[in-house]
């Protein structure tokens, strides 16, 4: 199969949306609906998200427990904030999962080695728009195997309600697709996958200024017009001289570039999360076209093959536990039925073993873009990935919603991994950011 000359399914897009998700390999709809237009984070307070977190308190412990409820707060400024506040690294600090900023978001965090005395300055710590719980001591830092989930609440503004039902119905008939949403590529300009990419390639040169330089509708104009000019002179001093501060790293990396190091030894001074981002956003956009493709061609992602492979829940959740169906087909097929497993897709890295189907899916967007397997063994470890798999269908539950005078108010449940934004496009057939 060419996947570039597929059709796009009838679900299709609006044309205005189309070319923001498919960048990112979002290519169609589960669903056959109209949708119900509208906005969404117009206010903060109209896109809430609470953790849903498995905290082990102790009565002592290394570690600070701490609940925020913050407005406007991305994680990660938070985290350079609190840190600055208590005078610590902010390494000391860690949390299960990022929240976006335009948001009210009550999120879980742990802290190492405060003193008794830093304990109580933090309880009575002020600030701007963030409300900080000490909740207690514990033995093991917070991480991301804490956390569950995430419950939201999300008002949609001047939406119609009455495609909703039926909407919700092809969802529980088919599946929700579980595609990383537009956040894991970037926040103004999806550009993180390329970038990727391009290491993948061998090629650090392009990936730096395609990370630095290369423009993007959606940034303000004043900072697009800069980038294109870096793009086109590759002059750092340009980008050195007009950057607005709050661009740290793309400035960071012309310094270093201005000082003498090549545009490798460059990318390298990052911080690992941002470098790890790299290679995983490029697996992201694998996996998007793959499920893109799944949809197109099966439609519902309740069909599964014996060279299939799925993933199995628990009842608390998702459970990390994939396997192939092989011999099993009659068994998985009846309990894709009573929703304890559900189709998974690969994440494709060097240890990958590509079968069927979704191998042969793979492979092809991997020799389109130039590379294969072998490519994810690189030189330095945070531009790596033995590879993996992710689940096709997103398990959503505790869905609820209400008509208001100026829209739809949404509420529900996704395992943690999830992107709330994901499944609202679903009823809203819009992209959602």
């Amino acid at each position: 199969m060419k996947l570039a000359l597929k059709r796009m399914s009838k679900a299709g897009y609006l044309e205005t949306n189309y070319w923001i998700e498919r960048n990112v390999g979002i290519e169609v709809y589960a669903t056959t609906t109209p949708g119900t237009g509208g906005r969404v984070k117009e206010r903060p307070e109209d896109f809430v998200v609470e953790e849903v977190a498995n905290l082990k308190l102790s009565e002592d412990g290394q570690f600070t427990v701490i609940r925020v409820r913050k407005v406007n707060w991305d994680t990660l400024n938070f985290v350079r904030v609190l840190a600055k506040k208590l005078k610590i690294s902010q390494r000391r600090i860690e949390y299960a999962g990022t929240k976006d900023k335009k948001a009210v978001s009550i999120q879980y965090f742990s802290i190492y080695g405060l003193s008794d005395e830093q304990v109580e300055k933090l309880k009575n710590l002020k600030i701007k728009d963030a409300e900080i719980e000490v909740l207690g001591k514990s033995r093991s830092r917070i991480s991301l195997g804490d956390l569950s989930g995430n419950r939201f609440f999300v008002r949609v503004r001047d939406a119609e309600s009455e495609p909703v039902p039926e909407t919700l119905r092809e969802l529980l008939e088919k599946g929700a697709p579980n595609f990383f949403g537009l956040q894991r590529f970037g926040t103004m300009r999806f550009i993180t996958h390329r970038v990727g990419l391009e290491i993948l390639r061998g090629n650090y040169k392009e990936a730096f200024w395609i990370y630095v330089a290369m423009p993007f509708e959606g940034e303000s104009e004043e900072v697009r017009e800069i980038r294109k000019e870096l793009w086109e002179t590759r002059d750092p001093v340009v980008g050195l001289r007009e950057f607005p501060n709050y661009l740290r790293y793309e400035k960071m990396l012309l310094q270093a570039l201005r000082e003498g190091k090549s545009e490798e030894e460059a990318l390298l001074i990052l911080p690992k999360n941002l470098k790890l981002m790299f290679i995983h956003a490029y697996q992201s956009y694998v996996f998007n076209r793959t499920l893109s493709e799944r949809i197109r061609e099966f439609e519902s992602l309740r069909h599964v093959e014996r060279d299939d492979v799925v993933g199995f829940f628990d009842r608390n959740g998702i459970k990390e536990d994939f396997s192939p169906v092989e011999w099993r087909l009659k068994r998985v097929k009846f309990l894709i039925e009573m929703k304890r497993c559900a189709l998974a897709l690969p994440l494709p890295g060097y240890e990958s073993r590509l079968k069927g189907w979704a191998g042969e899916v793979v492979r092809e967007i991997l020799e389109e873009d130039g590379i294969g397997l072998e490519n994810f063994r690189q030189e330095y470890k945070e531009f790596s990935s033995r590879g993996g798999y992710r689940l096709a269908e997103l398990p959503f539950s505790e869905f609820s919603y209400e008509v208001e005078n100026d829209g739809v108010v949404f509420r529900f449940f996704l395992p943690k991994g999830c992107y709330a934004t994901v499944f609202l496009r679903e009823f809203t057939k819009s992209c959602l950011m």
